[in-house]
């Protein structure tokens, strides 16, 4: 597996790719972002991080996996870059730009939210992990599949933040599902990033818009 690090504007990140990676292929590229306990200006604890490290395990299915850096206090505040960063990758003929899906934990899980809601053509599919957004926002969502995630003994960031960002999205007609961990406090990405299931659910889906099949997913479920 080949590993790069690169940077982009104020965002070093890690460019993974899967074994046999032919540049004159197309690949789907899935995007992680990570929490708040990874920031820093050196990528050495991006690299040791649980949840990149369980995505880089997963590459045998077939995508490239792109790791921004955060050095500064949130996604937020470098998301300028970010969009940046995400749009130049998309125009890289070896990247599927049908099949880009994004997903993030905590801080990250705040950063996907954002990201899908500033620019939700970009993806086929997004799955957020205990974090949260801004519900005036939800509209932009409205047709992009959406899988979240949260453990109900979190006490770092409320449950009710991804309940809020889920309902405000399907009350605009979406099809975010939240599903719910009631044994769970703020780390249920170990749960998500080692549950094959979910990376089937993740890479399932193409930016085709028009021919997407939703199913009724207005609701929360316990899993």
């Amino acid at each position: 597996m080949m590993l790069e690090e690169k940077r982009f504007e104020n965002v070093t990140y890690l460019l993974s790719y899967p074994e046999g990676f032919d540049s004159a292929k197309k690949y789907p590229l899935v995007i992680f972002l990570h929490g708040a306990g990874t920031r820093s200006a050196d990528t050495e604890i991006l690299r040791g991080n649980g949840g990149f490290l369980n995505l880089q395990r997963r590459q045998s299915r077939g995508y490239v996996l792109l790791a921004p850096l955060c050095s500064v206090n949130n996604w937020n505040e470098v998301m300028s870059s970010l969009i940046g960063l995400v749009g130049l990758l998309r125009e890289e003929s070896y990247i599927d730009s049908t099949r880009i899906h994004l997903t993030g934990n905590s801080m990250g899980g705040y950063g996907t939210w954002e990201l899908g809601s500033l620019r939700p053509e970009w993806f086929a599919s997004i799955m957020p992990v205990c974090g949260g957004g801004i519900p005036w926002m939800a509209a932009s969502l409205k047709d992009l599949p959406i899988r979240a995630f949260h453990g109900l003994k979190d006490q770092t960031v409320d449950p009710s933040e991804s309940l809020k960002m889920a309902q405000a999205v399907n009350r605009k007609g979406g099809w975010a599902e939240l599903i719910l961990f009631p044994d769970c406090a703020h780390n249920c990405w170990d749960r998500v990033y080692t549950t094959e299931e979910n990376y089937d659910w993740l890479l399932s889906f193409t930016n085709l818009r028009e021919a997407a099949q939703a199913e009724d997913l207005s609701g929360a479920r316990f899993g």
